[in-house]
């Protein structure tokens, strides 16, 4: 539980390790490193006393939260198959617990965890959850660094300083990963996704799909709750419906982040941003 503390105090800075979930990963580590570099602190990779001590101990890492029937609303388990996707008019949670997990940045495990003997969820239940605030704002960014051999984003604010960083997953095919500089082009909050069958051609193949397909939105939408388009067509940076795979499986090409990263990231971004690609 130690971790979890960390981890909500790294997220409350914007030092995101991806899900609080309490255990100390390469996430986690990759976040502390880039902290300690903004701070001018010891580069160690480890919660140390010096990173502790600039940190400062988070006040109420966890609090009570009551189940309300807004947040009951937001669960509409998607259907499996993509013709019955495009069918449905929202793409909701499957469950409370994913529910509350993407309201707390979590993983839906950890918050069972802290509810142990808690069967299920209704309006009116009283449940312990992360404690996000007080939380740093993410100001405009001036740039967008993608770290490649890191699966780690940075954002700089508008004096060039390190702002937020978050885990992110890149193309599982090397040759369809960019390099270089791009720039951002547009963004949608709660966005549409276009199934193409001829680039998702094992599942167009696997459900006799041959034209596109719209997709609705919703946190389980393939782009999740947000998208940035960026200046390589068919590039973009975009949320996700499983937060828990973030850098740990490949994308198809897209830069991907849990829902609430890539809600931070679209709000701090305009069109001409800078997005800097390196390895």
């Amino acid at each position: 539980m130690d971790y979890a503390v960390w981890q909500v105090r790294m997220e409350r800075e914007n030092f995101s390790c991806g899900t609080i979930d309490g255990n100390f990963g390469m996430r986690s580590k990759r976040s502390i490193v880039q902290y300690q570099k903004a701070r001018g602190l010891p580069v160690t990779g480890t919660l140390d006393l010096e990173t502790r001590l600039a940190l400062g101990a988070p006040e109420r890492p966890f609090m009570l939260y009551t189940v309300s029937a807004a947040d009951l609303a937001q669960i509409a388990p998607p259907p499996t198959a993509w013709r019955d996707k495009a069918k449905a008019g929202f793409l909701g949670y499957k469950n409370g617990w994913e529910m509350l997990a993407g309201k707390f940045h979590s993983s839906a495990a950890f918050i069972r965890q802290l509810n142990p003997g808690l069967a299920s969820l209704s309006a009116g239940v009283i449940v312990t959850v992360p404690n996000l605030e007080p939380s740093v704002p993410v100001t405009r960014a001036s740039k967008i660094t993608i770290i490649l051999s890191e699966t780690t984003m940075l954002l700089y604010d508008r004096h060039g300083r390190l702002q937020a960083c978050f885990p992110c997953s890149i193309a599982a095919d090397k040759n369809k990963r960019p390099n270089g500089q791009l720039t951002v082009v547009t963004g949608a909050l709660n966005p549409n996704y276009t199934f193409n069958p001829e680039v998702l051609k094992t599942a167009a193949e696997r459900e006799g799909i041959t034209s596109k397909l719209m997709i609705p939105p919703g946190p389980n939408n393939p782009v999740g709750l947000a998208w940035v388009s960026l200046s390589l067509p068919g590039y973009g940076i975009h949320g996700t419906p499983d937060p828990m795979e973030i850098s740990r499986s490949g994308s198809h090409g897209c830069f991907r982040l849990a829902n609430w990263n890539a809600i931070k990231v679209l709000n701090a971004v305009t069109r001409g941003t800078p997005v800097e690609v390196i390895e």
